[in-house]
């Protein structure tokens, strides 16, 4: 047996090099093979950044190209630098940004077309005025010079260290709400905490200009567009292409800056030492402009959105449950629909209906609406598992319980409930701590939870291990203790630690 055993684990060595060594074989295959000019792609395999103009672009050019689809620029770079694709297509406008953070990235100096940018409004003429006035604004300082100059000055090989404030707008003639994307370097981004790129030097000289304050709104790129055709915001920035296709959809101002598009490939990276590197990476990402504030205040979100989804989801499971178990066939029915509906959507579109569709024309922030959307959720999985555990307790006790002179109601809450809670609560604790983790696609109606957060500090840095591993902690933290928490809860619902004076003790009870 022993000597089986050594054979086994033998194989699985050697199997397990070789898989390994295979990889690596790939990998140094991928990563040596030179592309020189455009032909040389495609047969390739390139990366597409998910709701950008790219997709159709590549597409076309490249029929027969294998294509990768990755929602953040930033993904599109780390999987270029470890080999996974051979390239993407992008504005040099959008990869001077890039080259703010990352070194090791070239490009094909073919032009494989242009792109001009502008702001999105709705299709309806709600704004028409207000796009107007942006129009005219644009001719003005296309003319005189000054966005060119700040074009020059945004799509430079460095950083610009002075950014538009735009808290010091005044607002005399009212609010305007932009949809912008958080990770769109140089054009809109986080720096410092605060907004920063072209678009919001453009913005800026308009809305002061014109007296409007600006009431920024940062979300994922591919959720600008819904957010601006439901009438959620104003307006959209984000160095947004315009194409036929978005036009049919949105109204776009005119354009303030155009770019070639080329395709990006690997270059030469710097020779720095892995500890070198591993410390300059955490400054980088945590102590660089304080983005550790940015993980505290995520945190912060997500634990916010979890205990309140948590309190008023267990309220409304329970209450739904009751109105079910004294109001008769019509409420059971009516429940069951509603915990078939939930049960049956996935999260993240329960969320963009209600954040889009449901109150699309109202103020209500992102964060209010994932706790309406991860209430309606967790109460049903309350309604539907206390409706289980109450049914799975002997019925012989409710009728003796009856034939001791006890009501309906004391004999549920005495005799009955404690025994399903027992049963209830591991599952309960465990539908918590999923909740804890589901709260991660908030991102998607402009929540700044961890997960969003971190997906910032990534867009900026252009690097994967700390932001993503510290997530991995801190959620595994997170719910460690909110496990830990229930858990002690959980312990008031074993028989043995019920208190005498909560125990029936015959009929003269009331």
């Amino acid at each position: 047996m022993r000597r089986m055993v050594i054979s086994m684990k033998r194989k699985l060595a050697v199997a397990v090099l070789l898989i390994v060594a295979c990889l690596c074989l790939t990998g140094c295959q991928n990563g040596n093979r030179e592309y020189k000019d455009i032909e040389d792609f495609k047969h390739a395999k390139i990366g597409v950044f998910t709701g950008s103009s790219f997709d159709a672009q590549t597409r076309e050019q490249f029929p027969d190209a294998d294509k990768e689809y990755l929602i953040l620029i930033s993904d599109l770079v780390l999987n270029l630098k470890q080999g996974r694709i051979d390239g993407f297509i992008m504005d040099k406008a959008f990869l001077a940004g890039i080259r703010w953070e990352v070194d090791g990235l070239s490009y094909i100096d073919e032009s494989l077309a242009q792109s001009s940018y502008g702001f999105i409004f709705r299709k309806d003429n709600s704004n028409k005025e207000l796009q107007m006035q942006l129009d005219s604004f644009i001719r003005e300082k296309t003319e005189d010079g000054t966005i060119g100059a700040l074009a020059n000055k945004w799509l430079s090989d460095k950083e610009p260290e002075n950014i538009a404030d735009i808290s010091t707008l005044t607002g005399e003639n009212g609010t305007l709400r932009l949809a912008t994307g958080a990770e769109s370097k140089p054009f809109a981004y986080v720096k410092n905490g605060k907004p920063a790129g072209l678009d919001f030097d453009i913005l800026y000289l308009f809305c002061k200009q014109y007296g409007y304050r600006l009431e920024v709104t940062t979300m994922t790129f591919e959720a600008i567009l819904p957010g601006v055709i439901t009438g959620k915001y104003d307006m959209g920035a984000s160095g947004i292409t315009m194409t036929g296709e978005r036009k049919e959809s949105v109204d776009f101002s005119e354009p303030y800056c155009t770019s070639d598009i080329v395709m990006v490939i690997r270059g030469e990276d710097k020779d720095t030492g892995f500890f070198e590197s591993l410390k300059q990476s955490f400054e980088k990402n945590f102590i660089r402009e304080d983005r550790w504030k940015m993980i505290v205040k995520g945190i912060g979100v997500t634990l916010l959105i979890t205990v309140m989804a948590a309190i008023f989801g267990t309220m409304l499971g329970f209450a739904i449950y009751m109105i079910c178990r004294y109001c008769g066939k019509i409420a059971v029915g009516i429940a069951k629909v509603y915990s078939r509906i939930i049960a049956g959507t996935p999260i993240v579109v329960i969320l963009m209906i209600l954040f889009y569709v449901v109150f699309g024309k109202t103020p209500i922030s992102g964060m209010w609406v994932a706790v309406i959307g991860f209430t309606l959720t967790f109460g049903a999985f309350v309604y539907d598992h206390i409706t289980v555990c109450v049914e799975g307790i002997d019925k012989g006790q409710t009728e003796a319980a009856y034939a001791l002179g006890y009501t309906e109601l004391r004999t549920f809450i005495k005799i009955v409930l404690p025994q399903a809670m027992k049963q209830f609560m591991p599952y309960y604790q465990a539908e918590v701590v999923s909740l804890v983790k589901a709260t991660a696609v908030v991102g998607y109606i402009a929540v700044q939870d961890l997960t969003k957060m971190s997906d910032i500090i990534r867009s900026s840095t252009y690097e994967a291990f700390f932001p993503l591993i510290s997530t991995a902690v801190i959620y595994f933290a997170l719910t460690w203790l909110i496990s830990t928490l229930i858990g002690m809860v959980k312990l008031k619902f074993e028989p043995k630690r019920r208190k005498k004076s909560t125990i029936l003790k015959g009929v003269d009870a009331k």
